[in-house]
């Protein structure tokens, strides 16, 4: 079932909050604007429904959202380093706005922009699928790019995101999404409390600018070896100079490959997140500079309230000969998908 209701007006646009559930009480609350996942409600293991994903008091405050709470990143995720990349021969400056270089899409990416979208239902799941052209140069990149982020609630506590694009020119491209995961429920425990698991062998070093060097670090014997359950608290603060530079975690682990490559457990409400992911990385962020948001229930955002599991290609990749480039070339389609599975223990 689905119904939807009118939220705010921004530029003469009208945004829409939808609400997706199944028949197990699982919810789905999803804003047009930024194709953004604003609340995800899932039971813990004896059936109270609460949400999992830090989620703004104020619907209003999406409109700027700058940590991004749940919404759809791109041309590219991650920073560009100096704002610009060099494809076929031509120079692209893009815009900065973090710093010297380009993030998660400049000062107005898909995250800031009013998507299409339509609902379909079917026997065990419903699908809204959103739906953006994004312009040649929009944000200086070129190619009129077509762009779908397909979301599907299964009957089985599953959560789909699929994205798919084209383009009439060659052109970069890196979707994510951007939501911050905490199982406990409606806030109550810090991230560090849950336990995590990511089948990683590697993680990507960062420079000074947190641009990914291309050098890829084995995990093992450092703060960033999750490859069994590990609490997220327990090497955090370590005295670890990657750690150090972003405050937390902020990191590319490139994934090995399989299924099930990243798993999340609260031991207190049985509530554990397992995603499966088609993208060869994930940017792990442990929510490592809030800025007092303003969230529901209540409470003002503080560090490690939330995860962000950002499946993607490696950031900057266009600028690292090393790294998947995310080039996407004139009448090639682009298609990716992550899926989280909801379960109780």
């Amino acid at each position: 079932m689905y119904w939807i209701e009118k939220v705010f007006n921004r530029d003469d646009k009208e945004a829409e909050l939808v609400t997706i559930k199944n028949k197990n009480d699982m919810e789905v609350k999803l804003l047009n604007y930024g194709a953004t996942i604003v609340e995800m409600l899932v039971p813990d293991r004896d059936g109270n429904v609460e949400n999992i994903v830090l989620t703004y008091e104020n619907i209003e405050d999406y409109i700027e959202n700058q940590p991004y709470f749940g919404a759809t990143v791109g041309r590219t995720s991650g920073r560009i380093a100096n704002g610009k990349f060099i494809l076929d021969g031509k120079v692209y400056e893009l815009n900065k706005n973090y710093g010297i270089n380009q993030g998660h899409g400049g000062q107005k990416g898909f995250s800031f922009r009013f998507w299409d979208y339509k609902i379909v239902e079917k026997e065990s799941e419903t699908v809204v699928e959103f739906a953006y052209l994004s312009k040649d140069m929009e944000e200086n990149y070129p190619g009129n790019l077509n762009v779908k982020v397909i979301y599907t609630l299964t009957s089985s506590n599953e959560f789909i995101i699929e994205y798919e694009a084209t383009t009439d020119k060659r052109t970069i491209c890196n979707l994510t999404n951007h939501s911050y995961f905490n199982l406990s429920g409606n806030y109550k425990r810090k991230i560090t409390e849950q336990y995590l698991k990511v089948k990683a062998s590697n993680y990507l070093e960062l420079n000074g600018n947190q641009i990914p060097t291309g050098r890829l670090i084995n995990v093992e014997n450092t703060p960033m070896n999750f490859k069994e359950y590990k609490l997220i608290g327990r090497d955090i603060d370590s005295d670890y100079e990657q750690l150090s530079m972003v405050n937390g975690y902020d990191h590319t682990w490139v994934l090995d490959e399989g299924e099930d490559q990243i798993e999340m457990y609260d031991e207190l409400s049985g509530r554990k997140m397992i995603i499966t992911t088609t993208y060869p990385s994930v940017v792990i962020y442990s929510y490592n500079f809030p800025n007092n948001e303003k969230l529901k229930y209540g409470r003002i955002g503080s560090k490690y309230d939330g995860i962000c599991f950002e499946t993607q290609y490696e950031p900057d990749g266009i600028n690292n000969a090393n790294l998947n480039s995310a080039v996407l070339d004139a009448g090639e389609k682009y298609y990716e998908r992550t899926v989280l599975k909801f379960r109780t223990c």
